[in-house]
């Protein structure tokens, strides 16, 4: 089942609290909401502009010349609506992310919260510190236009979700532990992470010690004494200087099927495109332009074919963890994790694509790893790197 878990509104939030009393808004910032309404008002006009057929008044135009090679595969009126339904829709979906908002406010003892959503009343609550269990962190998934981002929530845990505080959200991981462990240290409660094997909690006298000092200490570095065998999906390579393992096949989840998809469309217009170069580039005046576009439109299929198919190493350095994409020939680092500043690894779960992933958590940062690997290669794999680290 999937977990619940809160929504909240903001890109870059952070309630201080160094003095009291203290407030925040969580409300999504207009450096976001201003380029969208431009985005859907330039969608909607462009839509009605041509609508009017104002593209199309003269005597010979590109979409008379289309034409003549073949019919369009949509009518123009159809793209003319969608562009104006699209950007109606942008511009709704900024306006209403503007009207949504949560105003914070706390005096040291009382969090006060108002809720403002679409319809409605502005809806308030109250709650008491000692009644929130610890301070978590987890990583969501978010989408700003068209790139994916991740986004890392530091916030006050409630057994009802709709009472949880947020405290912290940034897109960047730079000193996010630190953050973490400020809030932690602060309203002197635990550390809570929802892992695969439940919540994980850490109380605050442990948060200053890295994770070979955390379980030697806690008795727990005997459960990693061995390695269970391993799965016919890796190999192992050792070096003098190095560990290699290395994933000897690609995972896919459902996003990546949905990827394939329109990948396979993509070749299919290409190739529609290369069938007919010559009468195509008969009609057009800047014929280099034109095959400049197509290698560029080749190249980036061929980018997106490997990356698709991509699989992950991870090299083991004395003092570097370092997490590798590789895609036939060509490699690229995913991340770097520091093992003097290495904090935890855990099995977290995205609460968007309800998967499970590898989180390296150091000082510095969060580093992820097989975010499309089943859960029990991800539990290996988390056991054979604490097996390296406490070596």
């Amino acid at each position: 089942m999937k977990q619940k878990f809160p929504k909240h509104l903001s890109y870059n939030y952070k309630l201080n609290l160094d003095n009291f009393p203290t407030k925040a808004n969580d409300r999504l910032s207009l450096r976001v909401i201003v380029p969208a309404l431009v985005v859907g008002l330039i969608m909607m006009l462009l839509g009605v502009f041509e609508l009017n057929n104002a593209l199309y008044t003269g005597a010979e135009t590109v979409y008379k010349s289309a034409r003549v090679l073949h019919q369009p595969l949509i009518g123009h009126l159809v793209a003319d609506y969608a562009f104006i339904i699209i950007g109606l829709g942008i511009i709704a979906g900024a306006v209403i992310a503007h009207i949504r908002y949560k105003k914070i406010y706390f005096n040291g003892r009382i969090f006060d919260v108002d809720f403002k959503g679409v319809f409605g009343e502005v809806e308030m609550f109250s709650e008491n510190l000692r009644n929130y269990r610890g301070v978590r962190m987890r990583i969501e998934f978010c989408q700003f236009g068209i790139l994916t981002k991740n986004k890392y929530i530091i916030e006050l845990e409630h057994i009802d979700p709709d009472k949880t505080i947020p405290l912290y959200i940034s897109t960047n991981s730079i000193g996010v532990f630190d953050v973490w462990h400020y809030y932690a240290k602060r309203l002197e409660k635990p550390t809570i992470m929802d892992t695969d094997a439940g919540l994980k909690v850490v109380d605050s006298w442990d948060l200053n010690k890295s994770l070979k000092n955390y379980l030697v200490t806690s008795g727990k570095a005997s459960d990693y004494a061995m390695v269970p065998p391993m799965p016919k999906v890796f190999k192992y390579i050792q070096r003098s200087d190095k560990t290699v393992l290395v994933s000897k096949k690609s995972f896919w989840d459902a996003i990546s099927s949905i990827a394939a998809m329109w990948l396979l469309v993509y070749a299919i217009a290409l190739f529609l495109v290369f069938y007919n170069y010559a009468r195509i580039a008969s009609t057009i005046n800047y014929v280099w332009l034109f095959n400049g576009g197509l290698t560029i439109a080749t190249l980036l299929l061929i980018v997106c074919v490997l990356w698709l198919f991509r699989k992950e190493k991870i090299v083991i350095k004395e003092k570097r963890i370092i997490l590798i994409y590789k895609f036939l020939l060509l490699s690229r680092k995913n991340g770097e994790v520091n093992i003097d500043a290495l904090k935890d690894i855990e099995v977290l779960r995205s609460p968007v694509t309800n998967r499970y992933y590898l989180a390296l958590i150091s000082q510095y940062g969060v580093a992820s790893f097989g975010s499309k690997m089943p859960l029990d290669n991800l539990q290996w794999v988390k056991k054979f790197l604490i097996h390296e680290v406490l070596k």
